[in-house]
């Protein structure tokens, strides 16, 4: 992945919300918004489109000019809607606020596998009862496998990473495909999967 994550966010500008912020949010329909959290927010679509619906957004990313970037893309979305911008790194993040849905869209993969398992005890331990959590885990199987920085799980380990939660989608991709570096093979677990209330 190239290190300029700006670039990428360049690139990425005038996409549309990803389809498992979709289905996380589908998932809790049946409650009011609450407080959302979206990791590595990046060009922060995802953080307007959760204010336009009336939640209260943390918005987390690494990258150092997330904070203009997010401004920029929620627009009037944040007038009088409660947003905060936090500029982190995975590595770094430790005790998240308590949330009623947490999104981590193609963001989980890039934190250290040595601090992963922190980060996921802080996400588990911040969703509320009913909470949903949103995003995806790369597999063994992807061309970014074994890259320094990044971590990785097959099957049996996203199971278990979903343990006591109820799981409404793991919907696995492994297919060749094409990335900002170019072609590439892509082995991409998207979960959804809520608290017990």
């Amino acid at each position: 992945m190239a290190n300029d994550w700006s670039e990428f966010y360049t690139a990425q500008a005038g996409r549309g919300v990803r389809a498992t912020f979709v289905a996380g949010l589908e998932a809790r329909d049946d409650l009011p918004p609450g407080r959302a959290i979206d990791l590595g927010c990046g060009d922060g679509v995802e953080t307007r489109e959760l204010l336009e619906r009336g939640w209260r957004v943390l918005a987390i990313d690494s990258d150092d000019a997330v904070e203009d970037r997010v401004r920029s893309t929620i627009g009037d979305a944040a007038d009088g809607a409660p947003v905060e911008i936090w500029q982190r790194s995975f590595e770094t993040l430790t005790g998240l606020p308590e949330a009623d849905f947490v999104y981590a869209g193609f963001a989980l993969p890039f934190c250290d596998a040595s601090h992963f398992p922190y980060l996921w005890a802080d996400i588990r331990e911040s969703l509320q009862p009913g909470g949903v959590f949103a995003g995806e885990f790369f597999g063994p199987d992807d061309d970014w496998f074994g890259r320094p920085g990044m971590n990785f799980h097959d099957s049996a380990g996203v199971q278990r990473m979903l343990a006591d939660l109820d799981i409404v989608q793991v919907v696995e991709d492994n297919r060749d495909g094409l990335s900002f570096e170019g072609p590439k093979h892509w082995h991409v677990f998207h979960v959804v999967a809520r608290n017990p209330a």
